[in-house]
């Protein structure tokens, strides 16, 4: 058995390996080589990005603080909620009361 390398056959880009007696379609036996990533196949050979270039492109941009006034709006829809949650247990409170003195 030998080990062929496949590709897409329209974006030539690495698929996986498979052992087989024949030759699948888009396929080579050219090893693809150890450290490159995001490979493709050019016809003779593989190419690809560095280690490091893969670690650049695959970077998170910088999470930004949120400013004075992002933070003072959340704070705000924060107190609202606890607000709105008091008014729904005072409204409650009262409701039992309310029961309680019809009696």
């Amino acid at each position: 058995m030998t080990t062929y390398y496949l590709y897409d056959p329209e974006t030539k880009i690495f698929a996986g390996a498979v052992s087989a007696m024949v030759q699948p379609d888009n396929a080579t036996t050219v090893a693809v080589p150890d450290g490159l990533y995001q490979p493709t196949f050019n016809g003779q050979a593989w190419a690809g990005i560095s280690a490091d270039e893969y670690a650049k492109q695959s970077e998170q941009p910088p999470v930004t603080a949120p400013t004075i006034e992002q933070q003072t709006l959340m704070q705000q829809a924060a107190d609202i909620i606890q607000l709105r949650q008091l008014v729904m247990a005072q409204a409650s409170q009262m409701a039992t009361l309310s029961k309680g003195s019809a009696k």
